[in-house]
């Protein structure tokens, strides 16, 4: 985006060339010059102000979602009772577009037909008005997952890295760590996760993935936004962190694990949540992980690599980590969450093992000399 500053000449003087600011000795110039330093003051404060009284009024919404999402107590109210009134004007004039399109720029992409995530999860068997089960004997066994076939240099296998801002360093290690029977693809999509499907809906975007990029295997990692609060379509609020959230979280996490496996048809390898500085982060992303590795053992096809032990000191957080050398290094950036690109290559490491294990991986034999 350009944008246009108005040109001052390279001497530093006005367009008339005339020197700024009071002659020396002129009074009269004096006092002038006293009252324009106090009214820019008061119009930058003026202009500040209404910014983020804009800014207020067109993410209303999202401070309603964050207000709810937090611990009860006079924070939360206040942030409600002043969100609440604002949302309920933004819908009705219809000031939520800027919002909506600045999330379509990032490849957010709004849900008003409806959340397909949170739909899905809600006619998951244990969830509340789902159906009841069938008898375990009416389903039969569950289908056997197909051995992997063996991928060679001329037909690699299709491999998908997605997930949110954690991919961003993943994927490409991924990628040029692979062997060459390997053809890896990274779709990431920022701030985005399970909790806010209204922003950006994983279920509808992993069917999209699976038809027009027709992956054999995925990596997932997911999860880094998820540490807050969950707005069932009913508009009831499941506080993080609570017995609720978690449960609501693993039928989500359930609904996109069957779109990426196909019923077993593809393997989906979901990377656990990495230890966050944040005591409180590091919580919420326990039970994540907790919430995940339960979905995973429903689904054939699927499997969680916890690496919690390999990203931490002992099991507690650390900015840095040994790598496969036994050599220090800075494998966290500075919010104590992402990876550094060292530390990518820490997590890749496993994944490409795994994959190694299950598609029996190899380098392509080398060209026979001429």
């Amino acid at each position: 985006m350009e944008t246009e500053l108005d040109e001052a000449p390279a001497d530093g003087l006005p367009a008339g060339g005339e020197p700024a600011g009071p002659v020396p000795g002129d009074c009269a110039a004096a006092g002038p010059s006293a009252s324009t330093a106090v009214v820019p003051a008061k119009r930058a404060f003026a202009l500040v102000a209404g910014s983020l009284a804009v800014v207020a009024l067109l993410r209303a919404p999202a401070a309603v979602h964050t207000g709810e999402g937090m611990p009860p107590g006079t924070t939360r109210e206040f942030v409600l009772a002043l969100a609440r009134p604002l949302d309920r004007v933004t819908r009705a004039l219809g000031l939520d577009w800027p919002d909506e399109r600045l999330g379509a720029l990032f490849g957010h992409k709004p849900t008003r037909s409806g959340w397909n995530l949170a739909t899905a999860a809600s006619l998951v068997p244990g969830s509340p008005g789902a159906p009841a089960p069938a008898p375990r004997a009416a389903l039969g066994a569950p289908a056997p997952t197909p051995p992997p076939r063996v991928p060679t240099a001329a037909d690699p296998l299709r491999l998908l890295v997605t997930g949110d801002s954690l991919t961003e360093a993943l994927g490409p290690v991924i990628a040029n760590t692979a062997p060459a029977t390997v053809r890896a693809q990274t779709d990431t999509r920022y701030g985005t996760g399970l909790v806010r499907p209204d922003f950006f809906d994983w279920a509808s975007h992993a069917q999209e993935q699976v038809a027009a990029r027709s992956p054999e295997a995925v990596v997932v990692a997911l999860g880094a936004n998820d540490g807050q609060g969950i707005t069932l379509p009913n508009g009831q609020v499941l506080p993080a962190g609570s017995p609720a959230w978690v449960d609501e979280y693993r039928r989500r996490a359930l609904v996109v694990l069957r779109i990426w496996t196909g019923a077993g048809r593809r393997r989906v390898y979901w990377v656990s949540l990495p230890p966050a500085r944040s005591s409180r982060m590091d919580a919420y992303f326990h039970q994540l992980n907790g919430a995940v590795a339960d979905a995973v053992r429903q689904v054939p096809g699927a499997r969680f690599l916890d690496l919690g032990p390999g990203l931490s000191d002992h099991g507690h957080y650390s900015d840095y980590l040994r790598d496969a050398a036994g050599q220090a290094i800075l494998a966290r950036t500075r919010d104590g969450v992402h990876y550094t690109p060292d530390g990518a290559r820490i997590v890749a490491a496993p994944v490409l093992a795994a994959l190694t294990a299950d598609y029996r991986l190899s380098e392509p034999p080398a060209a026979p000399p001429r």
